[in-house]
């Protein structure tokens, strides 16, 4: 094998051992993307059935080794019994791994078909959003999709309405000289990667997938208001002679300068507010309750019911989407699927009811849906994935 070839090796081992590291997985992930018989060769060696066979005399060998050392053993004294018996389960693992290495060098050296099967259907696998496919819909209704412009090109051609930064950033001008302000709508559907928007007072939004928020520019009268659906992470410019106020469905945040990260999507019932630093008022429309948060905080709006505070918020999952990754902490089955519906942008179905299973898992966003769906399978759920169908079985 070439080095490249022992390096991929040691990869594979590593992972199907369940020791490797996130940098290698990344290492591994890279290798796989690269063309299809490199995937071939993984899901090959992934499926115990292929190499069974490979394997079936070295696991025997085990096994017979096992025996003659058992018989042996029975009559020391029980101290090296259990030496000898650990030792041997350690030669025996080793004697797997060798195997299993035996059988990747073999694979190596011998080309792999790349079949399509005729009467299954495989599972065709969705990639994690590699672009954005955010879009800025202004005041005329006219859509502009940020994606078919060039870095550096103005969202309206000749104007100095807001600017293209990056592929994920977009900037609005702080000296619009907009005759009356107009309403801009920015909107990350699903199925995109997030993008960040620079206000024009020099607030920052980090906007998620399936959401959508609107302002207008230049912000108007004594107040910064913006309009959020689906879930955004703010970072607000200080302004005590102008508050900057988020409305979302039933619930109105206030603040003067600070970071917090809302989520309100349509689909889900109860609104989520999660500070980072400095403070916040909200208020629920329906009963009149209005709290004030601190750092580290979280507001929790269910639909019938007052605010609830949660004094002790998990911060590193409520921006978990901003690191790229899902977090999940004892995080229901229904609640993960909405997540994964939206990233992938794919309908989640179920074929009986909903199971009633909660999750602790972490999985970086960079995944394939394939491949975040095998490690949910480990927990004993099972999925059937036909286009942009995603079936949860019972």
């Amino acid at each position: 094998m070439s080095p490249e070839q022992e390096q991929i090796t040691a990869l594979i081992l590593k992972y199907l051992s369940g020791e490797i590291t996130v940098e290698e997985q990344v290492q591994l992930d890279t290798w796989l993307n690269a063309n299809v018989e490199n995937r071939a060769l993984m899901e090959e060696f992934r499926n115990e059935a292929a190499v069974r066979q490979e394997l079936e005399d070295i696991y025997h060998t085990k096994s017979r080794i096992w025996q003659q050392l058992q018989e042996y053993t029975v009559t020391n004294v029980r101290s090296v019994r259990n030496y000898r018996r650990i030792a041997l389960y350690a030669a025996s693992v080793c004697l797997l791994v060798v195997g299993a290495s035996v059988y990747l060098v073999n694979r190596w050296r011998t080309p792999i078909p790349i079949h399509v099967a005729a009467t299954r259907k495989e599972r065709v696998d969705i990639p994690s959003p590699t672009t954005g496919r955010a879009y800025v819909t202004l005041n005329n209704g006219k859509r502009v999709y940020i994606d078919s412009l060039q870095t550096g090109a103005n969202i309206v051609p000749g104007g100095n309405l807001a600017q293209k930064l990056s592929p994920d950033k977009i900037e609005y001008a702080n000296n619009s000289r907009a005759a009356a302000p107009e309403l801009n709508t920015i909107t990350v559907p699903r199925g995109s990667k997030p993008l960040l928007i620079a206000l024009p007072d020099g607030s920052q939004v980090w906007v998620n997938v399936a959401s959508t928020i609107s302002f207008q520019v230049p912000f108007a009268g004594k107040e910064r208001l913006v309009n959020v659906s689906g879930e955004a992470y703010f970072d607000v410019a200080a302004a005590a002679t102008q508050p900057f106020i988020v409305k979302s469905k039933g619930q109105e945040i206030k603040v003067l300068g600070t970071a917090f990260n809302i989520k309100s999507y349509e689909d889900e019932s109860t609104i989520r507010t999660t500070l980072v630093k400095g403070k916040i008022q909200i208020s629920q429309n329906k009963s009149g309750t209005m709290k004030t948060l601190t750092a580290g905080q979280q507001a929790i709006s269910p639909p019938d019911g007052p605010l609830l505070i949660n004094q002790d918020a998990d911060m590193e999952e409520a921006l978990a989407w901003k690191a790229n990754v899902f977090q999940f902490r004892n995080e229901d089955l229904k609640s993960i699927m909405q997540q994964l519906g939206r990233w992938y942008d794919v309908e989640v179905v179920y074929q009986g009811s909903v199971p009633n299973r909660f999750f602790t898992v972490k999985i970086s966003r960079d995944k394939s849906l394939t491949a975040v769906l095998k490690i949910m399978e480990l927990y004993g759920i099972s999925f059937r994935l036909e286009g942009k169908k995603l079936t949860v079985l019972p």
